[in-house]
């Protein structure tokens, strides 16, 4: 059966809309001459659905749409597959990244190694915070420390992911590429934008807090204002890194030198990140199931 020519006679006309009141699909509507072609790419579009397996296979004209009549008009709607791309798309969009892959977006708890001690005690935590978060409760992040390609990225990527489910904005920053930009900005307004957005941000992700080149400028200036303003505004902060916190390794990072007034820095700022982060250690297992 084809799409009807407009131009064919009665006759071919009547058969044609007589064949298709004769479909299971189309028996409970009232086809006639005037709407039959567009019952037609009804039933049409509704057959190509049946047997879809995704947008990839979609085979209608608007991608993820089929044609449906309500309330006495042919109206288009989303397939359950365009609704999942779109929710989708919409949380990635409460999701802001800088500096880091994109990547980072297909992360997802559920395929989190929880098989060690420590890795339960996350997983558990990340859950933990997210109720509390909605809640209106303050809960401190979590400080993840470890060797490298233990799944400290992936880790952020899957709490960025949970926040966004559940309508909350976050930024996952990569901290040495940030460090850069910040320098390069100095002396104009993207480095106040930037600043203030990463104090406002609801919920901040720095990966890889160590791996920068810390200075005296960028420990005074940015990462202690940073720290302080969301310790005070209790804004919840997760950080990555490969320095454990629970050694003095973390506080000669941040003072840089052995001169008294900077290790009371260095040590003022370790105890603004105990005020807002819990530190785990990531074990080597492998981070994915």
């Amino acid at each position: 059966m084809k799409k009807l020519n407009l131009e064919s006679n009665q006759s071919a006309v009547h058969e044609f809309v007589e064949e298709l009141k004769k479909e299971p699909l189309l028996q409970e509507y009232d086809i006639t001459a005037a709407n039959a072609n567009d019952f037609y790419m009804l039933k049409e579009q509704r057959n190509n659905c049946s047997s879809c397996k995704g947008l990839a296979h979609c085979r209608n004209t608007n991608e993820g749409h089929a044609l449906h009549f309500e309330n006495e008009e042919f109206v288009l709607v989303p397939c359950k597959y365009k609704k999942e791309a779109n929710r989708l798309a919409k949380e990635n969009q409460r999701i802001k990244t800088l500096f880091i892959s994109k990547s980072i977006l297909n992360s997802d708890l559920k395929d989190f190694d929880a098989t060690t001690p420590n890795r339960k005690k996350i997983y558990e935590y990340i859950l933990k915070f997210i109720q509390q978060y909605q809640e209106n409760i303050f809960m401190k992040g979590l400080y993840l420390y470890g060797n490298f390609s233990t799944g400290k990225t992936f880790i952020l990527g899957c709490i960025a992911n949970e926040l966004a489910r559940k309508g909350i904005e976050s930024l996952v920053i990569y901290f040495p590429d940030l460090v850069v930009e910040l320098k390069n900005s100095i002396g104009n307004s993207r480095l106040e934008e930037l600043i203030n957005y990463l104090k406002s941000v609801d919920v901040l992700l720095l990966d890889d807090l160590g791996s920068e080149n810390m200075t005296p400028w960028l420990r005074d200036e940015v990462l202690g204002p940073i720290l302080n303003y969301r310790l005070m505004e209790e804004k919840p902060i997760f950080i990555s890194s490969n320095i454990d916190p629970t050694t003095e390794d973390l506080r000669m990072h941040l003072s840089i030198t052995k001169a008294s007034s900077d290790q009371l820095k260095g040590a003022r700022i370790q105890s603004r990140l105990e005020g807002l982060v819990v530190p785990i250690e990531l074990d080597n297992s492998s981070y994915r199931r």
